[in-house]
């Protein structure tokens, strides 16, 4: 079977050339997808992460009025009044929740922020700074209630109002969970992220919610993992850098296959050209030419070598003398001869693939026939 293929290659080389040409292509693309690839391919895992949640639940105390006759702490919505609302108490909880155990180390302390657009700002403390060092799963860093005294922030902004005669239309009440610190986990520290603050806008007669009451911030441990990148093909996975090399050095010698099968179908074609010349020769001046199966014997004739079938042409037509014809089929040179008495003319066509110029074929006039 292997020989029956070979046969049909030696046979028809441009399907063999067709077929390495196409196997050239697919390396080539597979050398060039490969070389674009990174050797190393670098994943991030998350080993453990943490999540620092805060929540925030207010209620408002009020005088009493007409729609609370008995006033006290009740339930609101986003909105309360103003003119009625004398405190807003609020429970403040910061928990940090991990997979793993992690270590919580650093301070806190819990700001009320009340500002006037961009004309000024005034920080009140709610909370004294604290320290805190905890190891655990689930981390409580603040869980603490606190108020928002209304009465002492209104009477502040009228004084203000008094002093600079400048009012604003709206003012902003932040509470602000100033947490310093970094959580740790297997030897990697990662500072906290800002907190989310809880705040209010005050205008003339109402007070309104103006954040969200609860917020999430996520911490990652990572860690880096650093593998050689491979390549599938078949239903194997392999190294990058092997399909680099394989693929290139492939390519590299089809190529070479290519051109020298290439080469050496134009070598054939230049040795059929001559071949062709001799038949065509053969075939125009026919009648003229005798065949002959061997060469005249030499010895004892003066021997003129011509250097176009022109001159034999001439030659024959002058002497009125059969032009004679020997044909040398393993080496593919035609001889051309007229014999006239003891001299011998003879002009033989030239096998280009023997006979050679370093800059070009030397041809000449040898297939000159006319």
């Amino acid at each position: 079977m292997g020989e029956v293929i070979m046969n049909i290659f030696k046979k028809n080389n441009k399907t063999l050339i067709l077929i390495l040409a196409l196997l050239l292509l697919i390396s080539t693309s597979i050398t060039v997808y490969s070389l674009a690839q990174p050797s190393t391919v670098t994943n991030k895992v998350d080993e453990n992460i943490s999540q620092m949640e805060t929540n925030y639940e207010y209620q408002a105390t009020i005088s009493p009025n007409v729609l609370y006759p008995e006033g006290g702490t009740i339930e609101v919505s986003d909105t309360m009044f103003k003119k009625i609302t004398t405190a807003i108490p609020f429970d403040l909880n910061s928990t940090i929740h991990s997979g793993k155990e992690v270590l919580a180390k650093g301070t806190y302390e819990v700001l009320l922020l009340v500002k006037a657009g961009d004309l000024w700002e005034k920080t009140f403390l709610l909370e004294e700074k604290q320290s805190f060092e905890h190891k655990s799963t689930n981390i409580a860093i603040i869980d603490k209630p606190y108020l928002i005294d209304m009465s002492k922030i209104n009477s502040f902004i009228t004084k203000v109002e008094e002093e600079t005669g400048v009012r604003s239309d709206q003012y902003s009440i932040e509470v602000s969970p100033n947490i310093q610190g970094t959580i740790t986990y297997a030897g990697k520290e990662v500072p906290f992220k800002m907190e989310e603050k809880l705040i209010f806008q005050s205008s003339y007669d109402k007070i309104v919610l103006a954040s969200e009451k609860s917020a999430t911030s996520v911490t990652p441990f990572t860690t880096s993992e650093t593998y050689t990148n491979s390549f599938q093909m078949l239903g194997l996975d392999l190294p990058i850098s092997t399909v680099q090399l394989v693929s290139s050095l492939l390519s590299f010698l089809l190529l070479i296959t290519i051109i020298a099968l290439g080469y050496k179908n134009i070598a054939k074609l230049r040795v059929k050209r001559v071949t062709t010349q001799i038949d065509k020769i053969n075939k125009k001046y026919g009648s003229r030419i005798i065949t002959v199966s061997k060469k005249i014997n030499m010895v004892n004739k003066s021997i003129f070598t011509l250097y176009s079938f022109k001159s034999v042409l001439k030659l024959s037509e002058d002497k009125e003398l059969p032009i004679f014809f020997y044909r040398d089929s393993l080496e593919e040179i035609g001889t051309y001869f007229v014999v006239d008495g003891d001299y011998l003319y003879t002009y033989e066509t030239v096998k280009v693939d023997v006979i050679r110029n370093p800059n070009k074929d030397v041809i000449g006039d040898a297939f000159a026939e006319s």
